[in-house]
């Protein structure tokens, strides 16, 4: 009867430790794709932005034009065109259409470089829990090893086997 409930026990451990690795195998296929996945999605996310900044970029000359265009007009039926206040007013949106180019392209370049680390902190997570996965499996090997009773704990000083009741170790 003894022989029976142990056999049955030794072969219930057996099981779920092989039910447990698949499982790992399974979140370890699951965080790498995860991790390929955040590594993609950072890549579009950065090239939306790229778009984006472009786009900006395009509408503050055309808004640019189109002020310098009214103005000179402006300038040309009042027949000030060649004043000083109004190239100076015409400098003055030069100088402000660079200054909005620049701050946006400063801008663009900090959000996709933000993007680009979140990616980054994503799969590293995604990393650190297929680890994680892994680690979980070779402890659930090593529990069943010690638990048989055959492999003794390294560090009892007498060599008696892990998980003893008697000796309060488990």
């Amino acid at each position: 009867m003894a022989i029976a409930t142990s056999t049955i026990l030794i072969g219930a451990a057996v099981a779920g430790t092989a039910v447990a690795v698949d499982q790992t195998i399974k979140s370890t296929k699951a965080a790498k794709a995860a991790a390929s996945t955040a590594q993609q999605a950072t890549q579009v996310q950065i090239q939306q932005q790229k778009e984006t900044a472009t786009r900006q970029r395009r509408s503050a000359v055309r808004s640019s034009i189109i002020a310098r265009a009214r103005g000179q007009q402006v300038a040309q039926q009042r027949g000030v065109a060649t004043s000083s206040g109004f190239l100076g007013g015409v400098s003055s949106l030069s100088s402000q259409l660079g200054a909005n180019l620049g701050f946006g392209s400063m801008m663009s370049g900090l959000g996709q470089q933000f993007t680009g680390l979140s990616g980054l902190a994503a799969q590293q997570t995604a990393q650190s829990q297929r680890y994680g996965a892994i680690a979980s499996t070779g402890m659930q090997v090593a529990q069943l090893g010690f638990g048989s009773g055959k492999v003794t704990n390294p560090f009892a000083t007498t060599g008696t086997p892990l998980g003893n009741p008697s000796m309060g170790m488990y």
